[in-house]
């Protein structure tokens, strides 16, 4: 025999859900509703840095690319606390605010955290034949038609 589920008796409010199935509060159905107008949380050039840093333990620098009528987010070989690095601290910080601000424009943050916590541990570098390997994530976002990203087809 199955187990049975214990139920209250009285009018109050459902439990609170945490991985069971009772159904939600009034409180949290709401809650829930709202974040789905809000969006995801917007990302930051520091939030960016920090996941790099946590995976790979060095400062990598970020750059999006255009491939046909898609977006990248690439991963560069080069990082900040390499010697020939070629930008500055602040510039590097810049950098990433601005990629920070299209990933946001274009509502792929989450995709962005899930992808960086995912990719392959071994990062960004140089391959046998002493070519530069950037991680690439797809974006999804696509900059050949009009909208939003359309500003992509100036370059």
């Amino acid at each position: 025999m199955g187990s049975a589920r214990a139920s209250t008796s009285g009018g109050g409010e459902a439990a609170s859900s945490s991985g069971d199935d009772s159904p939600l509060s009034s409180r949290e159905e709401a809650d829930k509703l709202n974040q789905l107008l809000v969006g995801p949380e917007q990302i930051t050039g520091a939030e960016l840095r920090s996941l790099v840093l946590d995976k790979y333990g060095v400062s990598y620098d970020m750059r999006l690319v255009r491939r046909g009528s898609r977006m990248w987010l690439e991963i560069m070989w080069k990082f900040l606390e390499q010697q020939s690095f070629p930008l500055t601290e602040q510039e590097y910080e810049l950098q990433l605010d601005a990629v920070a601000a299209f990933l946001n424009m274009w509502e792929v943050q989450d995709l962005v955290r899930t992808s960086i916590k995912g990719a392959p541990k071994r990062g960004p570098g140089y391959t046998g034949g002493g070519n530069a390997r950037p991680v690439s994530i797809a974006l999804g976002v696509d900059v050949g038609g009009a909208g939003r990203s359309n500003e992509w087809n100036s370059f």
